[in-house]
Parts: structure tokens; C-alpha cells; sequence
């Protein structure tokens, strides 16, 4: 037992010169990890991201989102850190920070703000959790916990009771998540008064992810399926939280600068939804213009675009259809990349696939230890390998799918001339409101064709009720 104790001492003295005062609080933090460790993990993630997540390629947005960025880092506890701030390529609302100071927007998230200051408040956020050291905090947390696991394990003799610390380490970990998110608040608050941003743009932003909330919320429950929202407790506010409020009025309160007009113009011809680089969906179509490519799914299917991929679900998402890139192979056909895939033993009824420009095959594959079929084809197409694999959830239905999945397989075409414009996607633009002016009347000239009304006040921070002013800028999707 002396050796366990002495054992335990040792982890304990580790623990314990942990402590380091944070910058931003000024309070003596448990962290086992130093500012260099930080920078250099942060610029790990950022390096994974920048292969997983589309940048936006507007480099004038970019360098615009940056601007606004490094004036609020200026008047922050840490701005030494090589903040960088930029906007990523896809339609989610989200917003987050990495070690170090890499700090990451949605274009999604941008298209329902209204002025720089609203900008300006989510990134201060942001950056407070970087300046106090939030997940340098929980990462210690979760070390410290899994050491004190071996310890309560080694003395007891029993491995559940480290899987019981470990349980407790991540309640604790999570249970920091209200109080970081409030700590951000107010750290970014009192950035946003620093850098001459009204404060209050905090609470502005939080009425926006709420309006977009409970439309999402509507929308997800009308088709049957669960909503998306804003990460994080950022989102869980409610409007009139009084410890937010209390967060929020306990920095100098200024009226400061809105930069409205300065925000839109920024974001004026910003992709909306899909964008042109990452391929746009239209009905049952999609069309990626800079690879020159229209795949139609099966009518009725849900299309969803990610980063690395396009899945179509059936109604009932009885049936999956996914397309994807694979690494090229030299000198090896379509077939033989099949079965390198598949293994010959398991390839059932391949044919090939052959018409302009495109050279493919596809065959069933039958795969696991109850033979599960799949449908699974190769195709070659402007110097690119695509894959596309169709599966159901169970098997006695895969001949019911498998002639839709065999359908869209073969509807993989050159994109049409007739079919560039489509391909380029919708844009945010920009319109005065007319005398009289009605959110309806707008949806009649916008090109959004679901939910238009709704879209369009959730846009111009005008939901769920109100009409333009006129003469006021508005945003609409064209």
C-alpha cells in the first residue's frame, strides 16, 4: 500500500503545479498545458480543419471578418496570440474558437446578422473563450480527472471505479459549460466597449439565434426530424435572462459604433444556402458547376450537402444513396477499382457505365456476415474518381431502392449550359424598402421558393412580425 500512496503523492504534486493565473480573470486556474502548447494544438485542429471545411473563397469578406476580429483582439487580455479569424463555406449557423486564437465563422451565421457590432459581438465571444483559456481548462479537467481515475483504480482494485471517475470527470467538465459560456459573455462584452461596440449588440445577436431557433424548431418538427441549432449555451439563453443581463450591464455601457451600413455592404452578393464551390441543390438536382457535374436524386428524397460528401435519404430514410471522392489510381480501370473495394467473391451483376466523358461501373455488393446488398458504383470524370454507394436499413427492401439507386447512378452527367445559372446558387443582396413595403411582397421578387416570408423577416432581424421602413436596407436572396 506505501507504494500506491506514494504513487498517489506523486500524481497529486503533478496536479497541484497546474495552477496558473488566468489572463483574463485573474484568477488561479487548473491548466497542463502552457501558451506555446496551446498555440501549436490550436494550429494542429486549424490545419485539420482547413482540409475538412470549405473556406469561403470571397477573400474581401475574409479580410473584412479579420478586420472587425483584430479590432476587438487590440482590446483584449491576450493580444499578443496571432488571432485568425475566418469564414467558413457552408449554410450552418455556427460560430467557434481553437486554442491559440483560431476563430471560426459561418457564412450561415453571417447571412442573419444586421450590423458589424452584431458581428463584432460573436466574435468578442469567441475570443473570450480563447483569451480565458476555456478549453485549455477543460482539457486539464479531463487529464486530471483520468489520473485520479488510475489512483481510485489502483487503491481499489477495481477497473469499474476508474470508469466511474471517469464518468464523474465529464460531468464536471460539462458542468463548466454554463459558466465558461456566461464568462465569455462577459468577457466579450467588455471587448465589444473597449473597441467602441455597444454591449448590447450581445443581446441582439442572442435574439437573432433565438428568432432562427424557433423557426428552425417549427420547420424540423413540420418535416419530421430534429432541429439544428447554434452551438453551445450561447444559444440557451433566454432573451430576458437576468444573469446574462447582469453580465452584460456590469461592463461600461457605451452607445457605440453599429457599422450597419458597412456590414451589409460586406455581405452583399454572399452566397445563401449552398454555394456555387461546395455545388448547389435544386429539386432532385444537384449541380457542382466548377466540376462541371448534374447528379438527379430519386423524387421525394432529402439531399443533404456536407463538406466531404452528398447523401440523398428516401421519405421514410429507409434507403441512403452517398457520393463521395476516391484517391485516383493509376492505370486501374472502373471495374478492377470496384472490386479492389468490394472483393470479387462479393461483387454481384456489375455492368459498365459509358457515355460522354465519363467511363464508370457498377455492380451489387454483398457484404457482413447476414450478406447485406449494396449498391455500389465507380465513376471517372474530368481526371476525379467518384464513388457511389446506395444501401437500405434492411435488406428485403433493397430491390424496391435498388432501380432508384441504379437511376440516379446513371443520371451522372455533364453539367448542362442550360443549367450554369442554377449552378451558381442564390446570393444575399441588398434593396431599399419601397413606401409600403411588405416582407410578402418581397418574397414575391425573391428566389427563395420555401418559407419565403419567414426567411426574409428572420434575415432583417424582423421575426416573427413588423414591416420594413421605408427607405430602410433590407436583405434579400435573389
Amino acid at each position: 500500500m506505501s507504494r500506491l500512496l506514494a504513487i498517489s503523492f506523486v500524481l497529486l504534486a503533478a496536479l497541484l503545479t497546474g495552477c496558473a493565473v488566468n489572463p483574463a480573470t485573474g484568477s488561479r486556474d487548473f491548466v497542463l498545458m502552457s501558451e506555446s502548447e496551446e498555440v501549436s494544438t490550436g494550429r494542429r485542429h486549424a490545419n485539420q480543419i482547413s482540409k475538412q471545411l470549405p473556406i469561403y473563397p470571397d477573400k474581401k469578406l475574409q479580410a473584412y471578418v479579420q478586420r472587425v476580429g483584430q479590432r476587438i483582439v487590440a482590446r483584449s487580455h491576450r493580444p499578443n496570440l496571432a488571432y485568425q479569424f475566418t469564414v467558413i463555406d457552408t449554410p450552418d449557423i455556427n460560430a467557434f474558437a481553437l486554442p491559440g486564437g483560431y476563430i471560426y465563422i459561418h457564412r450561415g451565421l453571417m447571412a442573419y446578422l444586421n450590423s458589424e457590432a452584431d458581428l463584432a459581438a460573436v466574435l468578442a465571444h469567441e475570443v473570450g473563450h480563447v483569451t480565458a483559456r476555456h478549453s485549455v481548462r477543460q482539457h486539464s479537467a479531463s487529464m486530471a480527472t483520468g489520473i485520479l481515475g488510475q489512483v481510485v483504480a489502483a487503491y481499489t482494485g477495481v477497473g469499474v471505479a476508474g470508469d466511474l471517475t471517469s464518468l464523474l470527470g465529464t460531468a464536471v467538465v460539462r458542468g463548466y459549460g454554463r459558466e465558461h459560456e456566461l464568462e465569455a459573455d462577459r468577457l466579450g462584452a467588455e471587448y465589444l466597449a473597449n473597441a467602441n461596440y455597444n454591449p448590447q449588440a450581445m443581446i441582439n445577436v442572442i435574439g437573432v439565434l433565438k428568432d432562427q431557433s424557433t423557426f428552425s424548431a417549427s420547420k424540423a418538427r413540420a418535416e419530421g426530424r430534429e432541429p439544428v441549432s447554434y452551438h453551445g449555451v450561447f444559444a440557451t439563453h433566454p432573451r430576458h435572462d437576468e444573469r446574462l443581463q447582469q453580465v452584460i450591464n456590469s461592463v461600461p455601457q457605451v452607445s457605440g459604433d453599429n457599422g450597419r451600413d458597412r456590414y451589409l455592404r460586406a455581405i452583399n452578393g454572399m452566397a445563401f444556402g449552398d454555394s456555387t464551390e461546395a455545388g448547389v441543390r435544386v429539386g432532385r438536382d444537384f449541380l457542382h458547376k466548377p466540376m462541371g457535374l448534374k447528379i438527379t436524386f430519386p423524387k421525394g428524397w432529402k439531399i443533404q450537402n456536407n463538406p466531404d460528401s452528398v447523401v440523398a435519404l428516401s421519405p421514410n430514410e429507409q434507403a441512403i444513396l452517398a457520393m463521395k471522392l476516391l484517391p485516383i489510381k493509376n492505370q486501374v480501370q472502373p471495374a478492377e477499382y470496384v472490386r479492389d473495394l468490394i472483393g470479387s467473391d462479393q461483387m454481384l451483376g456489375g455492368h459498365d457505365i459509358q457515355k460522354a466523358r465519363i467511363r464508370g461501373y457498377s455492380a451489387i455488393a454483398r457484404s457482413g456476415y447476414q450478406g447485406q446488398l449494396k449498391r455500389v458504383a465507380i465513376i471517372y470524370y474530368q481526371g476525379k474518381v467518384f464513388l457511389l454507394v446506395g444501401a437500405t436499413k434492411q435488406s428485403r427492401y433493397f430491390s424496391t431502392y435498388d432501380p432508384h439507386m441504379l437511376e440516379t447512378i446513371h443520371s451522372f452527367q455533364v453539367l448542362p449550359r442550360r443549367d450554369y445559372k442554377k449552378a451558381e446558387g442564390l446570393r444575399v443582396r441588398l434593396t431599399r424598402a419601397r413606401r409600403g413595403e411588405t416582407f410578402a411582397r418581397l418574397a414575391k421578387r425573391s428566389a427563395l421558393k420555401e418559407y419565403a416570408v419567414e426567411q426574409l423577416r428572420l434575415l432583417n432581424h424582423y421575426y416573427p412580425s413588423g414591416e420594413p421602413k421605408a427607405g430602410e436596407w433590407l436583405k434579400i436572396v435573389q
